[in-house]
């Protein structure tokens, strides 16, 4: 297996990987959006909530806040000490108090942990003058397969393209490039070329589109371009990293069985 790093961000990371095919990828790409355990609002207490929001509704959208931390120092409720009553080892408690005329936004949610919200000022709720709310909030360790507030990112890919123009058929008529979305074509010395694979999504558009079938598109089934985005409650890297050490978990899970 080989890894070309393409794009390394603060939230996104984009490789070629070389040498494996569509299972590898796919499973790495599952582990990685619904397998890596992240931190989310599960339960909610109203002690009093006159907001224009039902309950279910602003618990709804406490639960989908992105919380960042040192996740390393909680684990998931079934496999801790507590059997998942509760404590300071499987939960965060937070605290949110306001009242109108105000916005309420996610950085007025109240804790005595180092556990954040990944945006400050992402709204909650408006309170009009007269409205207040009072709630009690318990985060804890989740996977994106039980519910997709406990995704830490997206994670997706493509077959590196494989763009084939026959020079002997081409005439250089620019209808390809005129179609193509990506700007992955170019005419040079009235033959058309590629100026950017890396731009290519397989769309297919030129092929189909080229009146004198000079141009043919696949897809290769060992060279990939990964792409992993994340919500920011930890950084991509770590996903990555994190998806791997599950993925070979569950091998060695299949090899001792």
């Amino acid at each position: 297996m080989k890894i070309k790093t393409l794009k390394s961000a603060e939230s996104e990371i984009k490789f070629v990987i070389d040498g494996v095919n569509f299972a590898f990828v796919n499973a790495l790409r599952r582990a990685a959006g619904t397998k890596v355990p992240t931190l989310a609002i599960e339960d909610v207490y109203f002690i009093k909530n006159s907001s224009a929001l039902y309950d279910e509704i602003m618990a709804h959208r406490l639960g989908l806040i992105p919380l960042h931390g040192d996740l390393k120092s909680y684990t998931l409720p079934a496999k801790c000490r507590c059997g998942g009553k509760g404590c300071a080892r499987c939960q965060v408690k937070f605290t949110l108090k306001a009242v109108g005329p105000c916005v309420v936004y996610a950085r007025d949610l109240k804790s005595g942990s180092p556990i954040k919200p990944v945006y400050p000022e992402m709204p909650i709720v408006e309170l009009l003058k007269g409205q207040d709310i009072d709630l009690q909030a318990v985060a804890v360790l989740g996977e994106g397969s039980e519910h997709i507030k406990w995704s830490p990112g997206l994670a997706y890919y493509q077959s590196i393209p494989r763009i084939q123009i026959d020079a002997k058929k081409c005439n250089g008529c620019s209808i390809c490039v005129e179609h193509c979305p990506k700007g992955v074509l170019e005419i040079k010395n009235k033959k058309a070329v590629v100026k950017d694979i890396w731009a290519c999504n397989l769309c297919a558009s030129c092929q189909d589109r080229c009146p004198r079938s000079a141009i043919k598109i696949e897809g290769s089934e060992e060279e990939f371009i990964f792409t992993l985005e994340s919500w920011g409650q930890l950084t991509p890297s770590q996903i990555l990293v994190k998806a791997a050490d599950i993925l070979n978990s569950q091998l060695k899970e299949v090899k001792i069985k």
